[in-house]
């Protein structure tokens, strides 16, 4: 094994040199050390480097880490530049938001996120995905075709309504986004897309037979009351025909205009796995017509009529669910384990974050 070590550094140092020699940047950097990593499988390799802002100068460093054993940092400066120890300077800047493991995301990489993600998890748990992401696909690329970018252009667009291209422009215009930047954030897409299908899509009929119950969906029609009492009322009088449901919901949803409360969506599909666990049961066993509730909400208490229930089916929206689940289930594994270091932002901000060890520094 020393012998493998040994040969693994002298290949590491001939790879800096030339990278230094020929003035590769960094994206030809990543690609030869693929190359260098596929060739030392027993080390893990890592690139780190620095540009100069007024030359574009670059300084590069390698890590080689051998398992069970340690570290070696090496690095490499031509005669013309100063070697890294002596320039005393620090390895991140004000514009460094997050370092996971070795990949870094800077602050305008995050806000260019944020679009995607928002309404998908916590913010601070999406940030740290998309470091474990790019570490992953600089590991182990994924390449996509033109075709496939123009389909996750046609899906971007189509999910929000951009239908012209007059609507596109302006969707870029509000938020200062490039064409060229855009056309970055729907490829990352459609490589995520393939990255989840590749490392997980292999299991989604292995989940579906072990889960196939969790699938399963009732039609429903919902009501909202703003308080319990009032909710207890309104259920007893559609039980006793005093009031028919869509009447009470009709009354109901121009009463909370009125008084501008929140209200519900009428018509919902709701999958046993999504099911308030105290009312599961009782949405999959009641008859039909059968009224269940109240249940509490986050603005009041719903009461549910169930209209018709419909057993699962592998179809490809289910699918889709299963390689979500899957693929969480993946990345939080791996959130777990990476080393986490926040270097911009508001603790408070950042102190709810689950299941990291993160370390702030804070300006």
């Amino acid at each position: 094994m020393q012998q493998t070590v040994q040969q693994a550094v002298i290949d590491t140092l001939d790879y800096l040199t030339t990278l230094i020699r020929e003035g590769t940047r960094p994206e030809e950097a990543k690609t030869r050390l693929r190359e260098l990593q596929q060739r030392h499988s027993i080390v893990d390799l890592q690139l780190i480097w620095e540009e100069e802002a007024f030359d574009k100068s670059l300084h590069y460093d390698a890590l080689l880490t051998v398992p069970e054993s340690g570290t070696i940092s090496m690095s490499y400066c031509d005669d013309r530049t100063k070697p890294w120890p002596l320039r005393g300077v620090q390895r991140w800047t004000d514009k460094d938001l997050l370092f996971v493991n070795n990949s870094v995301m800077q602050v305008d990489q995050a806000i260019a996120c944020i679009d995607f993600i928002w309404d998908e998890a916590q913010i601070v748990d999406r940030l740290v995905n998309a470091c474990l992401l790019q570490e992953e696909l600089e590991k182990n690329p994924v390449p996509v075709s033109n075709q496939e970018l123009q389909l996750a252009m046609d899906r971007f667009r189509k999910a929000r309504k951009l239908h012209k291209a007059e609507d596109t422009h302006r969707w870029m215009d509000r938020r200062g986004v490039s064409y060229e930047s855009l056309e970055r954030l729907v490829e990352s897409e459609a490589v995520l897309a393939k990255l989840r299908d590749k490392v997980v899509g292999s299991r989604v009929d292995e989940y579906y037979d072990a889960h196939a119950s969790d699938f399963d969906a009732v039609h429903v029609a919902r009501l909202l009351a703003s308080d319990q009492a009032g909710a207890m009322d309104l259920c007893q009088r559609i039980r006793s025909r005093e009031m028919d449901f869509l009447e009470a919901a009709q009354k109901r949803f121009i009463e909370a205009k009125k008084l501008r409360q929140p209200t519900i969506e009428l018509f919902t599909t709701i999958q046993r796995r999504e099911a308030p666990a105290e009312i599961r049961e009782s949405l999959f066993q009641s008859e039909l017509g059968s009224l269940v509730g109240p249940v509490p909400e986050a603005n009041g208490y719903a009461i549910i009529r169930v209209l018709s229930r419909v057993p699962a089916t592998l179809d490809d929206a289910t699918r889709e669910t299963i390689k979500t689940i899957l693929f969480e289930e993946w990345l939080e594994e791996r959130r777990r384990t990476a080393a986490i270091q926040w270097l911009w932002g508001n603790a408070s901000k950042t102190g709810q974050a689950p299941r990291t060890d993160v370390t702030m520094n804070v300006e």
